[in-house]
């Protein structure tokens, strides 16, 4: 007997498992990662639905369990949560399953539940206000609402009037909100604080540089801004904020959907209903219809989009190291809203040295000859800095765009800007590209070029002459460079002024004075590779 009592018992239905429900973190933190080297104008042109961005999100929540098996419902985690990489610490006992609900409450996923079931359809006439309930068998939707009173088919919003759905109750795996839910066994019950963390996507930041040059033309200011990109569905409120800058090694990631079905709403053509496009309510006719309105009054989230600008310079961002990384930490708890861009200054320098050279690269072809030989050519112009201390900078400087402003004491006027391609370390040098200047010209011209044929190698023996016209009413500093791929043996032989070195090229730095103009020739010797 003993043995038939323990066999029906294990055929009888487990009892469904209680549910523990944190409707919101208590606290959150955000830690942004740069997801490769994107400018903040290269981030606002990402879609919603873009994947890209990193950020781990660290909630602190309290639940209340009771004893035994409890499924435990975090709601509200982010919609761009990468499930696999969530981990919840602080529940008591062993966690047994760990699951993440995404199909989610809406107008047309409703619709998906209730295709089959009896549904009301409530009707108001728009002349006397008066609102008529009837039931009907929901046939189709969300794509194209079919609805049969009785062996007559209409379809949703096609009665020229305000119609809406009425349900008796939502769906029970459907959520408002994306979830987190883990089964967890409580020895006893209790009140417990948790910590949930999370990597997550569609959260990104990139570096902006105001730099305004002084009167003077060899100082400047220099202000640093982060520039926080949330194109989640998700708002991170009150919350203690750090990005990290470097370049973390990451792999492709396919994220459920999370997205709602869409609802689409189609009348038939005139006259090609079961009924005809319209029928009378209670004996008076309707008008023409009015445009699709959202049903019941609930809208598809995913077709409402906001983008806000929110900047703040009032306190400057931390910044400390991270492992072989560097993390700027804002310097008190922000908001980062849903679809919001935040900026928030984190270097303000107010007197930097730098150095402005005009700069010209000579890029011969393999035969030695140059493709602007000859011809005047604008040189470009280089603001040139040393990220040292005594040069009243020294900080570390993460990947961004640098934007230049001219003032003559008076006014500032836009000079260029400069995408600064690596995260610039304290102690190196780094340039600034801005634009090009007729002022200051360069003629490079093949004076001699002569070709012979040494170890089975083409060797080449070039010698160059190089003008440079300063139109300014100040003294340039330009700089010339030899720059040549496919060659080996390379040497410079003769030269009327002494070169140092750049990545390995000969490099002229050539003073120029007001409204003057210079030549110098060099020679250089080198064998073609094959």
């Amino acid at each position: 007997m003993a043995r038939f009592l323990a066999a029906l018992l294990l055929l009888l239905p487990a009892p469904a498992l209680a549910d523990a429900i944190s409707a919101r973190p208590e606290a959150v933190a955000v830690t942004i990662y740069r997801d490769g080297s994107m400018t903040s104008q290269e981030l606002a042109q990402l879609g919603a639905d873009d994947t890209h961005g990193l950020a781990l999100v660290v909630e602190t929540r309290t639940v209340d369990l009771p004893a035994g098996r409890t499924r435990v419902r975090f709601e509200g985690v982010a919609d761009g949560i990468i499930p696999e990489s969530a981990a919840v610490t602080g529940l008591p006992g062993a966690i047994v399953e760990r699951n993440f609900d995404y199909d989610l409450l809406g107008p047309g996923s409703i619709l998906q539940r209730f295709v089959g079931e009896t549904v009301k359809v409530v009707r108001t006439n728009p002349r006397t206000g008066r609102a008529v309930e009837e039931t009907a068998i929901l046939r189709s939707g969300p794509d194209g609402v079919a609805l049969d009173f009785s062996g007559r088919i209409e379809a949703l919003r096609c009665s020229g009037g305000a119609e809406k759905l009425v349900f008796d109750q939502v769906p029970a795996d459907l959520a408002d909100r994306p979830t987190l839910s883990v089964v967890a066994s409580a020895p006893a019950p209790g009140r417990y604080t948790v910590q949930v963390s999370y990597l997550t996507v569609r959260l990104d930041w990139a570096a902006d540089y105001i730099a305004r040059i002084g009167p003077d033309g060899t100082t400047l200011a220099l202000s640093g801004w982060i520039t926080l990109a949330n194109r989640s569905g998700m708002s991170f409120s009150n919350a203690p904020t750090s990005v990290v800058a470097g370049n973390l090694s990451r792999v492709e990631v396919v994220l459920p959907d999370v997205t709602t079905p869409h609802l689409n709403l189609r009348c038939w053509p005139m006259g090609t209903t079961h009924s005809g496009w319209y029928r009378p309510v209670n004996g008076e006719p309707m008008p023409p219809p009015a445009p699709p309105m959202v049903m019941g009054g609930m809208m598809d989230k995913s077709a409402s989009t906001v983008s806000e600008m929110v900047v703040t310079g009032a306190k400057i961002a931390v910044e400390s190291q991270l492992g072989d990384y560097k993390q700027y930490t804002l310097p008190e708890p922000t908001t980062v809203a849903a679809r919001q861009t935040k900026q928030v200054m984190f270097l303000s320098q107010p007197v930097v040295k730098f150095e402005t050279v005009y700069g010209y690269s000579v890029q011969p072809n393999d035969d030695g000859h140059i493709e602007d030989e000859g011809d005047p050519v604008a040189s470009n112009i280089v603001l040139r800095f040393d990220n040292k201390l005594d040069r009243d900078l020294g900080r570390a400087l993460p990947a961004g765009m640098m934007h230049v402003m001219l003032s003559d004491g008076v006014r500032q006027q836009f000079a260029g800007e400069y995408r600064v391609e690596r995260d610039v370390p304290v102690g190196e040098p780094f340039e600034v590209k801005i634009g090009r200047t007729s002022d200051v010209t360069v003629t490079p011209d093949v004076v001699d070029r002569i070709a012979t044929r040494r170890h089975g190698r083409d060797h080449l023996h070039v010698e160059m002459q190089v003008r440079i016209t300063n139109a300014k009413s100040a003294p340039a500093l330009v700089e010339i460079r030899e720059t040549r791929t496919g060659t080996s043996s390379f040497k410079v032989t003769a030269e009327s002024a002494g070169h140092g070195l750049k990545a390995g090229d000969p490099l002229w730095r050539i003073p120029i004075p007001a409204n003057t103009d210079r030549t110098f020739t060099y020679t250089v010797e080198y064998d073609v590779a094959d």
